[in-house]
């Protein structure tokens, strides 16, 4: 549940502002075609037949990767973009379609996947009333493509129901006690909490109902709603910034009764058989909101720590761990990673114009193929399962089990110390291999993947 911390003084303009900066425009959206097999959480790990899938998202902003401060310009890397990261990590081919919008609720995402489960068209408002996006015409209207995500998709991300209590909390003066309410005003208060509950577990209800009718294998992994007061510890006494002690007693009860709501939510689906599971987002967030959110500039999103911590407990729930490449060495750019496994050489990673470089023994020893060399011809031969390449020194083209192929990015030789080192296009040499190959920019990482 998301809150917004500002007292009735700080009140009209700054919270007109804040509520605008929620709907800013971001690009979110970065699909790469892939073919997928059917992942199960078992025993907080995900097996698969095959270890390619594609990641799905859908919800608001914080599925999105939201952060205060960003414009039509900026590149989110939230909790999803992580769980993407990650399933390059476990050696997966992996495809990533990001459906957050900002300042949907789930009575607006249950009415866009209405409209995908019958495959007919709707507008943005006929999802939800004002929601303030310049790409939502498009990107609503187009339920075809929805629908195919859906269906097709082997991993869901959902993270939806923040804003379904937004317009309560946002029209709460926080510095009043509970105890100053008269009995109208607050039983008002916990009617409108209870409504709102109950609406909420009808919509999540209604949305996996849609999502199992569509795609009966997928996987779903969801969170649980986070409260961001302002808590401060001094001397082992916990308090909350400018919020009324009562008030908040009511509201993490309020909290309380809505994950358990959740919960319920999500065991009745497991007993259906939809393959579902949630972090627990509320104790990775609330007992640090000053550290993990923008509360503290009024803004109750996740900073990029706490998006970190949220895609930790993603992947901790997805595969049983978290992996990050080993730090990269002087003079790299970039790292790379194969299976799952940070590619150790002795000799510099290159890029050239656009182009990915490495020494072709590191690559084919990754990857286990079988490398031979011709030095009269100044070519190589890697041969991996029924794929056989053959990249000759400086040539503009290269074959692939007989046929040749244009190659923008030639192979060369450099001499390192008094070594000759054959630097490849990992790129042009994986599609040759039928490999999986990823330029991933917001960490700087090549995966590549059998």
């Amino acid at each position: 549940m998301y809150t917004n911390l500002q007292s009735k003084k700080w009140r009209g303009s700054v919270i007109t502002a804040s509520l605008t900066a929620l709907l800013l425009l971001f690009s979110v959206f970065s699909p790469i075609l892939a073919h997928a097999e059917q992942p199960m959480i078992s025993n907080g790990k995900m097996q698969t037949k095959k270890n390619i899938f594609n990641v799905v998202v859908l919800g608001d902003s914080l599925a999105a990767g939201y952060q205060k401060g960003f414009d039509a310009t900026s590149v989110p890397y939230g909790f999803s973009d992580i769980v993407y990261e990650q399933a390059m990590f476990q050696g997966n081919h992996a495809s990533y379609t990001n459906y957050g919008v900002l300042g949907l609720r789930s009575s607006g995402l249950l009415n866009w996947l209405t409209a995908a489960e019958k495959q007919q068209f709707i507008t943005a408002n006929g999802v939800q009333q004002g929601l303030k996006d310049p790409r939502v015409d498009t990107l609503i209207g187009d339920t075809n493509a929805l629908y195919e995500s859906v269906s097709s998709a082997d991993l869901i991300v959902l993270a939806i129901g923040g804003n379904d209590f937004l317009n309560i909390l946002a029209g709460l003066d926080l510095t009043k006690s509970v105890s100053s309410m008269g009995a109208d005003e607050k039983n008002a208060l916990l009617a409108q909490l209870q409504t709102s509950t109950d609406e909420y577990k009808k919509n999540l209800t209604a949305i996996l109902t849609i999502i199992q009718k569509l795609n009966s294998d997928v996987v779903i992994a969801s969170q649980n709603q986070y409260i961001p007061l302002p808590k401060v510890t001094f001397n082992g006494v916990e308090s909350y910034v400018q919020v009324s002690p009562d008030l908040v007693e009511l509201l993490v009860s309020a909290q309380t009764n809505l994950n358990k709501e959740f919960d319920s939510v999500v065991k009745d689906f497991k007993k259906s058989g939809l393959n579902i599971d949630y972090i627990d987002a509320a104790a990775v967030i609330d007992n640090n909101a000053l550290g993990l959110t923008d509360i503290a500039s009024l803004d109750v999103h996740p900073n990029a720590t706490g998006y970190q911590k949220l895609g930790e407990a993603y992947s901790t729930l997805l595969w049983g761990e978290f992996k990050t490449a080993a730090a990269k060495k002087a003079g790299d750019s970039l790292s790379v990673v194969v299976n799952g496994k940070d590619v150790v050489s002795n000799y510099p990673t290159k890029v050239i114009k656009g182009c990915t470089y490495l020494v072709l023994r590191d690559i084919t020893n990754a990857v286990g193929a079988d490398l031979s060399w011709s030095n009269k011809t100044e070519t190589a031969t890697v041969k991996l399962n029924d794929r056989t390449v053959e990249l000759k020194v400086g040539s503009n083209s290269y074959i692939v089990n007989g046929q040749s192929y244009p190659l923008d990015a030639p192979v060369f030789l450099e001499t390192i110390g008094k070594e000759s080192k054959t630097y490849v296009p990992i790129a042009a040499l994986s599609s040759g291999l039928d490999l999986f190959v990823q330029y991933w920019a917001k960490q700087k990482l090549v995966f590549v993947n059998n």
